[in-house]
């Protein structure tokens, strides 16, 4: 590990993530005038609000080219129920028409727009007065931004933009279901916590699951953290609410690529750990069918669509039960899943595919039965199957069984993904489907960058950072 090197690297990663002066007043402005906008609706209401800018912005640890707003309504009514959020989220979009607002859900409805290239939320919450009055997750994050700001310095600000920026390259960053990995909230407590960039990546090679990072030091054993918090691969109590785990949402999968990245990083530090780059010569559609064909495996699945206007969380939360599900049912049928993923567009569309090691299986599956000497079972077994002009057998295997080949209810994985299809895809905003093979999704890969680029690391598997 050459300390030199690491300086050198995160110095060309710095010159590119610091956001430009105009880009963050531009942030500001759009802020206040999202802000005149909604004070005439709040004006009416009659209660106590305050109309605050939350997020990355307000922390100053926004990246270049990725600045969003998070502007918060805060509300002082004990009656706040979610018909009453419903009906101010209508009154809001109204005199925010101008901007095209969606709603979405997350624990109640919220807007979401873009403004000049800025995405902006217009959150409704709970104006709470102390944690003790949380109600909602929401109504946390106004703590946890007077949190990071009275503890996060100047200096460290960029050291979360470093830090941010390898989660983004290494595709952890961001606690949403989609990811499953690093909040912005949980990255900026680790910078505080450990003090830099460096001493982060540092400490991140060693974690092992459960790993605790506690800034309160609540106890001494493991074992009590666990039955607090649960068997979470990274235990790190909220420092502004204790009962909570910052960490809650982050996946093994994506604690565990942290964990290989910070490794690989100290030792051979690199560019390519924040900016993954494809090499565009091996983006051609043949290039990704000879991956698959020179290792003869299968690709199959489903091209979806789904109800336009569905929140991310709630539709990559249906689309992930699906893949899990089809996972366990091929594998009930006999169909060894190596490796199964999803892309969504977050609109309309999305596909979950499996690569199998063979498309199709033999025509007839080994069925034991009982041992000869349990009469009953045998009785029972030999009355099914003895006469069935459809098995081969009965015979006594080497172990004392009566054995029988029995012709498989499935012999493709197609088969199997067309026919327990309702199975599979149980969920509430899947509209369409269509089973595939690989060659069904060329015009999509022709014709959707986003597309392209995912599929192509599903059919490469090795990480562009490893």
């Amino acid at each position: 590990m050459s300390l030199e090197n690491i300086r050198s690297v995160c110095e060309e990663v710095l010159s590119r993530v610091i956001p430009e002066r105009e880009e963050t007043e531009k942030a500001l402005r759009i802020f206040r005038e999202v802000s005149s906008y909604l004070e005439p609706v709040l004006n009416e209401l009659k209660y106590p609000y305050k109309i605050t800018l939350e997020g990355s912005v307000s922390r100053d640890t926004h990246l270049r080219d990725d600045t969003d707003l998070d502007v918060f309504i805060l509300i002082r009514y004990e009656g706040m129920r979610r018909e009453w959020l419903e009906d101010l989220i209508n009154k809001i979009a109204v005199v925010l028409d101008r901007f095209k607002p969606k709603k979405l859900y997350a624990s109640h409805p919220y807007l979401r727009f873009k403004v000049e290239g800025i995405e902006v939320d217009v959150v409704p919450a709970f104006m709470a007065l102390n944690v003790s009055e949380v109600r909602t997750a929401v109504d946390r994050t106004v703590f946890h931004t007077n949190f990071v700001k009275s503890r996060l310095s100047k200096d460290q600000v960029n050291e979360v933009r470093l830090l941010k920026r390898f989660f983004k390259g290494i595709e952890v960053y961001g606690a949403e279901i989609r990811t499953e990995g690093f909040s912005g909230y949980l990255t900026e407590l680790l910078i505080i916590y450990y003090g830099d960039f460096i001493n982060t990546i540092k400490g991140l090679s060693t974690w092992t699951p459960p790993q605790v990072v506690d800034f309160l030091k609540l106890y001494e054993d493991l074992k009590d953290y666990v039955r607090l918090y649960g068997r979470k691969p990274l235990i790190l109590p909220d420092p502004v609410d204790s009962r909570r785990n910052v960490a809650a949402a982050l996946s093994m999968k994506s604690f565990s690529t942290a964990v290989l990245a910070a490794k690989m990083f100290l030792e051979k530090p690199s560019f390519k750990f924040f900016y993954p780059q494809v090499d565009v010569s091996e983006l051609s559609w043949d290039n990704i069918v000879n991956y698959i064909v020179s290792r003869k495996t299968s690709i199959v699945g489903y091209l979806i669509h789904y109800l336009e206007g569905t929140s991310p969380d709630i539709i990559w939360g249906e689309l992930k039960k699906c893949l899990r599900r089809g996972i366990n049912v091929l594998k009930g049928y006999d169909f060894e899943v190596l490796d199964a993923s999803i892309w969504c567009d977050e609109v309309n569309t999305a596909v979950l595919l499996y690569e199998v090691p063979q498309e199709e299986l033999t025509p007839y599956v080994l069925h034991k039965g009982p041992k000869v000497l349990r009469d009953v079972e045998v009785r029972k077994f030999l009355n099914k199957y003895l006469k069935s002009s459809d098995v081969v057998g009965p015979w006594i295997s080497d172990y004392g069984e009566l054995t029988i080949l029995k012709p498989r209810k499935y012999k493709t994985s197609l088969e199997v993904l067309l026919n327990e299809s309702k199975v599979i895809l149980h969920a509430k905003h899947i509209v369409s489907y269509k089973v595939v093979k690989l060659g069904d999704l060329v015009n999509l890969y022709l014709g959707n960058d986003d597309f392209k680029i995912w599929l192509y690391k599903f059919t490469h598997k090795k990480p562009l950072w490893l």
